[in-house]
Order: C-alpha cells, then sequence, then structure tokens
C-alpha cells in the first residue's frame, strides 16, 4: 500500500475518533459506563498504550532490533489492564493530551516509511492494528455510548 494511502487512512480514523470526543466534559469523559468497566477515559487511556506500542515497535522495526512476541488473550488483558490503571489518576483532559502526542508520534514514524509499504509486512499490521482499526472501533464505541447517553 502506498504511504500516503496509509496517512490518509489513519487521517480519518483519528478525526473520527477526535469527532467522538469533542465536546465531552470531565464528568462525561470519566463516567464509567462505556463498557461495564471503563470510562470514555479508560478506553483513550488503552488506546494510548497500544498507539505508544505500537510506535515502538515500528521504530524498533526501523532499527532492526525489533523481537517479534506472540501476545496471548491474557497478556493482551493485562496490557490493557495496566494502561487504564497507570492513568487512573489523570484527567480525561491529560489523557487526551497524551493521546495527542502519541498519535503525533506514529504520523511522524509512518512519513518516514518508504513510499510503499509491504500489508504483510509487521509495520504495516501494527499501523493497522492500533490506528485506523482501533481508532475506529472506539470512536464507534464511543459514538454508540454517546446516543444512549442522549
Amino acid at each position: 500500500m502506498k504511504r500516503t494511502e496509509i496517512e490518509e487512512r489513519v487521517r480519518e480514523s483519528h478525526a473520527k475518533l477526535a469527532k467522538a470526543l469533542e465536546g465531552l466534559s470531565e464528568e462525561q469523559g470519566t463516567r464509567v459506563g462505556l463498557n461495564a468497566q471503563w470510562s470514555v477515559r479508560d478506553a483513550l487511556a488503552h488506546i494510548v498504550a497500544w498507539e505508544i506500542q505500537g510506535a515502538n515497535n515500528i521504530a524498533e522495526i526501523q532499527a532492526g532490533t525489533w523481537k517479534p512476541q506472540r501476545l496471548n488473550r491474557e497478556m493482551i488483558n493485562d496490557f490493557n489492564a495496566r494502561a487504564v490503571e497507570d492513568r487512573r489518576e489523570r484527567s480525561f483532559g491529560e489523557v487526551r493530551e497524551e493521546f495527542d502526542a502519541a498519535h503525533g508520534r506514529m504520523e511522524s514514524l509512518i512519513a518516514s516509511l518508504p513510499d510503499d509499504v509491504d500489508e504483510s509486512s509487521p509495520t504495516y499490521k501494527f499501523i493497522e492494528g492500533v490506528t485506523f482499526k482501533h481508532l475506529a472501533h472506539h470512536a464507534t464505541q464511543i459514538e454508540e455510548w454517546r446516543r444512549k447517553q442522549g
């Protein structure tokens, strides 16, 4: 896939998530109910952690130091729980700022890629998994939650 196509898909998914977050108050952002355990802030904390991890992995791939690791459901659940717990004392706004910074780093890494990126490569898989698929999934989740809130 062309790098420019990847950049566009990432921009679109980021814009969808930003729109879903737009106008949420601190109280709305920290109210549990997005799912049984999480608030919007918690979902965003989870997104931040995956974007940071994905960007770190891509940087390691570029440096030739990446070591593949197979993740199982328990490892993923533990990672998600830690991501949320690590940011539990932060405000919704602080987590949003951290997301913007993490996403900016991801965009910079994507911009440094060659013009063509093999869709079967680990780099592409990390980008796909932690940006356009992941952001769109949570944007839809937040949009649905907001509709239910009235």
